[in-house]
């Protein structure tokens, strides 16, 4: 049973630490995968939301090339320090749950897209170890930047209760995943439906980032780009 001071399940996830037990495995996965798979940078095999980070950091300085993954963990790792006294004790059946929810919002995810047109599905053979490696670190750092810093980060800007600042950061964080697509030499060529549905999706995973925490978020992510991909 969790404790006492937990209603539900529905609060457990939303916990840090679970969500650290959580990403502590799926960042040491792709981190040693890029590593043993690519060059000395991970170059071809690093997703381009990691590579953004990374480049950002280091035109402020930050040439530590662990400093990201170990950011982020730290991150969690504090949170869940000052929040000790209230984490779940059922961590592995928390977890599971978080797998399943992960696993249910992915395959419904994918429905959309199919209903849609399949205007969010893209090529990568999954056949090819280095390609899932760089599908798992969408799923960690598209959602870090887009629901953990942009979304996050404006609710702390505009900290009023209610349900306008929520909508306003959900759907200003989507807006910029969207976009973020179409930035820059990489970009991809501007197709109305594909941000459409991106902006959608966007807003889909920032209201289950909001309501059911980042680790189910980052699942259902990872869940949908890997079944586009097979």
């Amino acid at each position: 049973m969790l404790p006492w001071r937990y209603t539900s399940y529905l609060q457990a996830t939303r916990h840090p630490w679970p969500n650290f037990l959580f990403l502590l495995p799926l960042v040491a996965i792709y981190e040693m995968g890029v590593v043993l798979l690519g060059d000395s940078r991970g170059s071809g095999i690093r997703n381009g939301a990691d590579w953004w980070l990374r480049d950002f950091l280091q035109q402020q300085g930050v040439t530590f090339i662990w400093f990201v993954p170990l950011a982020l963990l730290f991150y969690f790792g504090f949170q869940s320090f000052l929040q000790w006294w209230s984490r779940p004790f059922e961590c592995a059946e928390t977890i599971g749950g978080i797998l399943l929810e992960g696993g249910i919002f992915g395959v419904s995810l994918w429905f959309f897209s199919q209903a849609w047109g399949n205007s969010g599905v893209f090529s990568v053979d999954t056949r090819a170890l280095p390609n899932w490696i760089t599908l798992l670190g969408a799923g960690i750092y598209e959602e870090t930047i887009f629901r953990l810093l942009a979304f996050q980060g404006l609710l702390l800007l505009f900290p009023r209760k209610g349900i306008a600042p929520v909508g306003f950061g959900v759907v200003a964080s989507a807006i910029f995943f969207a976009s973020a697509h179409h930035l820059g030499a990489s970009g991809e060529s501007w197709v109305t439906e594909v941000f459409v549905f991106r902006l959608l999706a966007g807003i889909f995973l920032g209201l289950i980032y909001y309501y059911r925490g980042f680790a189910i978020a980052i699942g259902s992510h990872v869940i949908y780009d890997l079944i586009v991909a097979g």
